[in-house]
């Protein structure tokens, strides 16, 4: 009993000084927004903590959230009064509109972290189409599927190609009806009696030279 006692006593010990080297750190912010431009594949965002007890700290480690997150710290030892950054890094890779992203911070000897830092990503995604997939199936009913295309003013402005397999597809281009600003594209496969995977490749592009791609995925499963 004397035992369990003393153990406890030591782990809450631990949390108290845990909870005592947290409250003596902080950050100029704990959140960062960015927003991506087209031809950028790499976000970084920097946040700065600063020492304000009366004993150094070092920074164990940082967990990211995501393989496409990463960390690079300035300084890991933090003496009191002093300040290091940490910067934040996300790879866009084919990720394409809002990525959270979080980097915890954990100093030496503690289980929990000290700080979660976030990264909060808009990657534009320059051609948007509702839906991305369409498909049948033997319970579907044999109609054309619509397809809303919706592009990113700020960067392309006109579809300059739809490229689609005709001898498979019919594939009609036209404006919607609800919104002057985006189009309609209706699909209907040839044939719904055979197994059909196909790719629509829909590209535009804006005054500024900018271009863009998209693909639509059709499906038949008879």
């Amino acid at each position: 009993m004397h035992m369990i006692y003393k153990l406890c006593s030591i782990a809450l010990l631990l949390i108290f000084t845990a909870s005592l080297e947290a409250s003596t750190l902080t950050w100029d912010q704990t959140e960062a927004r960015i927003e991506l431009k087209p031809n950028e594949e790499e976000a970084r965002a920097t946040f700065t903590v600063t020492n304000n007890g009366d004993k150094a700290v070092r920074i164990a480690r940082i967990k990211t959230s995501c393989g496409c997150t990463g960390s690079i710290v300035e300084r890991k030892i933090i003496e009191p009064g002093q300040s290091t950054e940490i910067v934040g890094t996300f790879h866009k890779g084919k990720r394409q509109g809002l990525n959270h992203n979080k980097l915890q911070v954990f100093l030496d000897n503690q289980a929990d972290a000290v700080a979660t830092l976030h990264m909060i990503v808009q990657v534009p995604n320059l051609i948007e189409l509702q839906p991305r997939i369409i498909y049948w199936n033997a319970d579907s009913a044999k109609t054309e599927r619509k397809v809303r295309v919706s592009l990113d003013p700020r960067y392309v402005n006109e579809i300059t190609e739809i490229s689609y397999n005709r001898k498979t597809l019919d594939l009609v281009d036209t404006d919607d009806p609800t919104d002057s600003s985006k189009r309609v594209i209706q699909i209907t496969p040839k044939s719904f009696s055979h197994v059909l995977r196909e790719t629509i490749v829909i590209k535009a592009k804006g005054e500024n030279g900018q271009s863009a791609e998209s693909r639509l995925h059709v499906f038949v499963q008879p």
